[in-house]
């Protein structure tokens, strides 16, 4: 196997055994575990281009079975095509129910990405589920490279959609960002949650719970806990205050006396939503789409949100742009939450499955 050393003798565990599979394949280094088995010199030291070119090129072997695969591409279609009918029915269902102010031609866009951004973790955590064998880096890039061909018809779905009902053609952009990532960090998840259980039944079980809570449950708790957030504060008056381009307070100076203000930190639990795969495709679009529009003024506001109170009540507590800590982009805390869940679920699943395929071995 790829990555793995050779090996002296056939006596090691599962030497002879064709399903046998150190796991990590070079990535992590659990050689020192298995005996009759000594590392040598020249593998014990590779060089990380080689590591990489190892890893891509299995990878790439592994993603190939999907893509050959006629179910693999249903898959992909039928995601876009209901992600599209989903946005579209929201909308008039909005429409007819008062929802909508006035109508916003890019809406269908925004909501068909954002479901487009769920589609590809729930489909990304299939894959990953399905094909949880290999080292940890190869597993990132093959689940990237099915991100990208879910990515190719979802693309040229959102740039149909923008260019016939309106909207920013540019949050196509965002969307192919966010499905290859999404594809890539959820396939870990998925190859996790297979590895924590012998039995396909509980890994199932439990990748769906992750994510039902990554993709749903997290905006809903953030939902419940908003109320909690509102309480009284000491504010100032802002003066010499300057603005960017969306609106954003990024320098004031605090002056007078304190007064007591009711505010919403809403920065106390906002982090929670950000790793759902829809709002941080909103961060990314924000990045893409111009704030004059009025959907980027929307995605724009999801920063408000993290941000806190300071966007309207600069000075709590009388502290200037000085005395603050600069906000952390919504996308880069939901990329890392994400990539926390995806290490918490695998490390110990691969230690997991080390452990079985030991003791099947030793047990022969």
């Amino acid at each position: 196997m790829a990555g793995v050393p050779d090996h002296p003798g056939s006596s090691g565990p599962g030497w002879n055994e064709p399903e046998y599979e150190v796991i990590g394949g070079g990535m992590i280094d659990d050689q020192r575990r298995v005996a009759d088995a000594p590392r040598t010199g020249h593998d014990s030291h590779k060089h990380p281009r080689s590591i990489f070119t190892t890893a891509a090129g299995a990878a790439w072997r592994s993603a190939r079975k999907s893509l050959t695969s006629w179910w693999f591409w249903v898959a992909c279609v039928a995601g876009v095509a209901l992600s599209w009918g989903m946005a579209a029915a929201f909308v008039s269902w909005g429409d007819a129910n008062g929802w909508f102010q006035s109508t916003v031609p890019g809406a269908v866009l925004l909501i068909m990405a954002a479901f487009l951004a769920l589609t590809a973790a729930i489909l990304g955590t299939g894959w990953g589920f399905s094909h949880a064998g290999g080292s940890v880096l190869e597993l990132l890039l093959a689940g990237a490279m099915r991100g990208v061909a879910l990515a190719v018809p979802a693309c040229v779905a959102l740039l149909v959609v923008g260019s016939s009902v309106g909207g920013p053609i540019a949050l196509a952009g965002a969307a192919v960002v966010v499905i290859v990532l999404e594809a890539a960090l959820f396939g870990l998840i998925g190859a996790g949650s297979r590895a924590w259980f012998a039995k396909v039944g509980p890994g199932m079980a439990l990748a769906m719970v992750l994510v039902a809570f990554l993709c749903f449950g997290n905006v809903a708790v953030t939902l419940m806990l908003l109320p909690a957030t509102t309480a009284m504060d000491q504010a100032s008056v802002p003066v010499n205050v300057e603005r960017d381009d969306s609106g954003r307070v990024i320098s004031y100076q605090c002056v007078g006396d304190l007064r007591p203000v009711e505010v919403a930190h809403t920065d106390r639990i906002a982090w929670l939503a950000a790793s759902n795969p829809a709002l941080l495709l909103g961060s990314v679009g924000a990045g893409f789409v111009a704030t004059d529009n009025e959907i980027g003024w929307v995605l724009s506001g999801l920063q408000w949100a993290v941000d806190g109170p300071s966007r309207e009540i600069p000075c709590l507590g009388g502290e200037s742009t000085d005395g603050q800590v600069p906000s952390v982009p919504v996308a880069l805390t939901g990329l890392a939450l994400q990539g926390l869940l995806a290490a918490v679920v695998l490390v110990p699943g691969r230690l997991l499955m080390a452990r079985r395929l030991k003791a099947s071995s030793g047990s022969r």
